[in-house]
C-alpha cells in the first residue's frame, strides 16, 4: 500500500490534478471585510470629466462616394415617383439585403460569415476564369476581401486606418535623405 501511495504522488497526472484543484485563494481577513452597505453604488466622488468630440478624418474616396450616394438618392426618388412598382421591388430588396447583412454581421454567426466569404471567393474565381491564372487569383482575392469587408466592417475600417497610418509613416521615412557615408581619406604621408 505504501508503494502505491508513493507511486500516486509521483504520478504526473495526479500531481497536476492536485495542483489544479487545490484551493489557492488567500484566507479572508475579518478586519478587512466590508459590508454591502459600505460599498459605493455610484462613482459620486469622481468628478465628471468633460467629453470632447473629435471628428475622425474621412477614409480615402469617402467624400466621392458620399457625392455618388446623394446623386443616386435624388435620381432614384425621381424615378420612384413615376414608377411605383420599381420602388416596391427596390424597397423589398433593400429590406432583404439589410436583414441578410444584420444576420451575417451578428457576433455569434461564424458559419454564415464563413459561408459568405467562401461564396465571394468562389464567385470571384468563376468571374476570373476567362482572364487566365492572374484573373482567377485576382478575382478570388477581390471576392474574398469584399465579402470579408461586408462581414467584418469595423475590423475592415480599423485595418484600413492602420494600413494608411503605416504607409504615411513609411513615406515620411522614405522622404528623409539617408545620412552620407563617411569615406576614409587615403593616408598619403610617407611611412615612418
Amino acid at each position: 500500500m505504501g508503494k502505491t501511495e508513493v507511486a500516486e504522488s509521483t504520478n504526473p497526472i495526479t500531481q497536476w490534478w492536485n495542483l489544479t484543484t487545490a484551493d489557492r485563494r488567500p484566507k479572508s481577513d475579518p478586519s478587512r471585510l466590508v459590508t454591502v452597505n459600505d460599498l459605493p453604488l455610484y462613482g459620486e466622488d469622481a468628478p465628471a470629466r468633460p467629453v470632447y468630440f473629435i471628428e475622425e478624418e474621412p477614409l480615402p474616396l469617402q467624400r466621392e462616394f458620399a457625392t455618388l450616394r446623394k446623386t443616386w438618392e435624388v435620381e432614384y426618388n425621381r424615378i420612384a415617383e413615376r414608377f411605383s412598382v420599381i420602388d416596391r421591388v427596390a424597397t423589398g430588396a433593400k429590406k432583404t439585403a439589410c436583414k441578410v447583412q444584420h444576420y451575417v454581421e451578428d457576433e455569434w454567426s461564424v458559419l454564415p460569415k464563413a459561408g459568405a466569404i467562401t461564396l465571394g471567393g468562389m464567385a470571384g474565381f468563376v468571374l476570373g476564369m476567362r482572364r487566365g491564372g492572374f484573373g482567377r487569383v485576382f478575382g478570388s482575392a477581390t471576392g474574398l476581401s469584399t465579402m470579408a469587408a461586408f462581414c467584418y466592417p469595423h475590423e475592415t475600417v480599423d485595418l484600413i486606418r492602420a494600413g494608411l497610418a503605416s504607409m504615411r509613416a513609411e513615406w515620411a521615412e522614405f522622404q528623409k535623405s539617408p545620412a552620407p557615408i563617411a569615406e576614409k581619406k587615403p593616408n598619403l604621408s610617407p611611412p615612418k
